[in-house]
């Protein structure tokens, strides 16, 4: 009754997140630059910020502040291919190509005036918990199970696991030593999902080892702090294939099963960037019961927001670690939750503006469901802010909440894994191009 009572009373007084200037979330360098400006008004969706850049090379959606960051520095990147000089006719044609791979992508800009943005399916999904993961297993067995007996649904599933391990060195393992050569002078991953990007560092990659050029970028603003340097220092000098190995070496230390490992290594959300990331994570968790839960919620991803908000929050539960440590990572919730030793439980979310909305108290109240019985103190650490209603709200439903942790954003955070272990396959082998 009491429970019911404070869910109530939590309950009215939803807030309806309004449309805001970007200056109210954003910093004047963030706003506007030599190639791009942050479309006005800046919608939320009562978690996160609903970003669209426009630049001279299309429009570019980010969703929150940690992709924001991401998709400015690839405009940087954009730019700096872009320059060129009355002699520089090789880079010229580069220049070009980049302005018609501009026009011939399709973008998808989100918030024209109006328009009522609501939460993404795969962030969703995050707050789902393992009885939806159970329903979405049983389904899939369902249908593997159709018209057939046991050995052609073995057969099936073995297809399948070929399938996605084409897949996925179709679209990765095929990075070229030029590639990665430009990609590492222009400090962005080599595995965006900006087409444009794409474009014009392979078009730059190939007509550089045909003409043998050399020229040499300005950096482009602050270089990458904590574990993705750590992260991108290996992709960047390491051959695609070495790395997954090394990977499947670290993950058969975990604790997974053979098919876990298999779902993990062959997901097409989780680039071999997303992977070293994640690998690292659970090693800077040695000791913690049960950090390979975060491999297995990884691998159960479902769209590119929700992996970055993942991978986002697993870097709070990381700097929080790093200081205060924990004991377990728990079972049963997608959202990174660890328990310390004297029972306190935190949730990590990586999110830039927590307000009280319907659909936020409906995914606070699938949190709180998840966890386990011997849960103590609920504590909730958020990378940005909880508006006064919703930490009213919280309160009540029994959270301490922690929002503007130490004013980092997830993986951006300079002081995250401090202390930890020298991540898995990070040691430069003395190829490539030096890291940034």
């Amino acid at each position: 009754m009491l429970g019911a009572a404070l869910l109530s009373a939590a309950a009215v007084d939803f807030e309806i997140p309004a449309a805001e200037p970007a200056e109210a979330s954003l910093t004047p360098t963030q706003i506007a630059g030599e190639s791009f400006h942050i479309q006005n008004p800046v919608h939320s969706d009562g978690l996160m910020h609903h970003y669209v850049v426009e630049s001279r090379f299309g429009p570019f959606t980010a969703y929150g502040r940690d992709a924001l960051a991401v998709r400015l520095r690839e405009v940087a990147a954009l730019t700096t291919i872009a320059k060129t000089s009355d002699t520089e006719v090789v880079l010229k044609s580069v220049s070009r190509g980049i302005e018609e791979d501009a026009r011939s992508v399709v973008q998808v800009a989100l918030n024209p005036v109006g328009t009522v943005i609501g939460i993404p399916k795969g962030i969703a999904h995050l707050f789902s918990g393992y009885k939806a993961e159970a329903g979405e297993i049983a389904a899939q067995v369902r249908q593997t199970s159709k018209g057939g007996d046991s050995h052609k649904k073995e057969g099936g599933r073995a297809a399948q696991a070929e399938h996605a391990a084409r897949q996925y060195a179709d679209r990765y393992l095929g990075l070229s030593a030029a590639e990665r050569h430009w990609y590492a002078q222009l400090r962005v991953d080599p595995y965006t999902n900006n087409e444009v990007l794409r474009r014009a560092v392979k078009r730059l990659a190939r007509i550089d080892a045909a003409a043998s050029f050399g020229v040499r970028f300005a950096p482009l603003g602050v270089p990458f702090a904590g574990e993705v340097r750590r992260a991108l220092d290996a992709i960047y000098n390491e051959d695609p294939a070495v790395l997954r190995k090394r990977r499947h070496e670290a993950l058969a230390g975990f604790g997974l099963s053979a098919s876990e490992m298999e779902g993990f290594e062959n997901a097409l959300l989780l680039t071999p960037t997303r992977q070293t990331l994640l690998v690292d994570a659970v090693q800077g968790l040695e000791g913690v019961e049960g950090r390979a839960e975060l491999l297995r919620h990884a691998a159960a991803v479902t769209a590119e927001d929700e992996i970055e908000v993942f991978l986002s929050s697993t870097c709070l539960l990381l700097h929080f670690h790093s200081r205060t440590p924990v004991a377990r990572v728990l079972a049963g919730l997608r959202v990174p939750t660890a328990q310390r030793a004297d029972g306190h439980v935190m949730v990590f979310g990586a999110f830039d503006d927590v307000q009280w909305t319907e659909d936020v108290a409906a995914y606070e109240h699938a949190i709180r469901e998840a966890l386990p019985g011997d849960a103590g103190v609920r504590e909730l650490w958020l990378a940005g802010s909880a508006s006064p209603r919703a930490h009213d709200a919280l309160a009540q439903l029994g959270w301490e909440i922690h929002d503007g942790v130490e004013g980092t954003l997830g993986c951006a955070s300079s002081e995250a894994l401090a202390g930890t272990a020298v991540p898995m396959g990070l040691r430069p082998s003395g190829r490539g191009p030096s890291a940034p």
